[in-house]
């Protein structure tokens, strides 16, 4: 008889390390000191030395195609830290592609999910466990942690929207985020 009773592709946890793991699971890591144009006070960043401020796991099956329909599942782990007061945060992106959208949903620790149409429209989502957001593709997004422990957002998305991070990096987003005595606070940029 043949042996048609497989292992799963891979496997999320679920638990305190909610670590992704399994076939065709790369990992990406970013620095705090590489993460210019993301934060206010750039000079502060040298603070941080080697600290890893966050890492991210995908599974993807079809890498090298850009396809649209093909899916990948992704952890975005944020450690808790703040820059000159500014939470920790992802550099986020806009979709290359604005007809691919995207779904997170929250696994551990606390935070925010930044909405921007690049115009008028802007808004932020509380993140937590077991909380889920649908992103429009045509919205930049950012996580931010600002709670005192790792956040971790599972991601389902389309390689094919292709991130585009430069004109974050160009225009920022509308508000930043600072903790200020244990209090979350809302810049608006000038």
């Amino acid at each position: 008889m043949e042996n048609f009773v497989r292992e799963p592709k891979g496997i999320q946890e679920f638990t305190a390390g909610c670590r992704l793991m399994g076939r065709e699971v790369a990992d990406r890591q970013k620095l705090v000191k590489e993460c210019t144009g993301v934060y206010k006070n750039e000079n502060a960043l040298k603070e941080h030395g080697e600290e890893l401020a966050y890492w991210v796991s995908n599974q993807n099956f079809n890498r090298e195609n850009f396809v649209k329909g093909n899916l990948q599942w992704g952890i975005t782990y944020i450690n808790p830290f703040t820059v000159d007061g500014e939470c920790a945060m992802t550099s986020g992106h806009f979709h290359g592609d604005p007809d691919c959208d995207e779904y997170y949903y929250g696994l551990k620790g606390s935070g925010f999910l930044l909405f921007w149409d690049g115009a008028d429209d802007f808004y932020v989502e509380k993140i937590y466990p077991g909380s889920l957001h649908y992103i429009n593709g045509h919205y930049a997004h950012r996580i931010i942690n600002s709670g005192e422990e790792i956040l971790a957002v599972a991601a389902c998305s389309l390689p094919a929207s292709r991130q585009d991070h430069q004109s974050i990096r160009e225009h920022g987003f509308p508000y930043r985020c600072y903790k200020r005595n244990g209090e979350i606070i809302w810049e608006k940029q000038e």
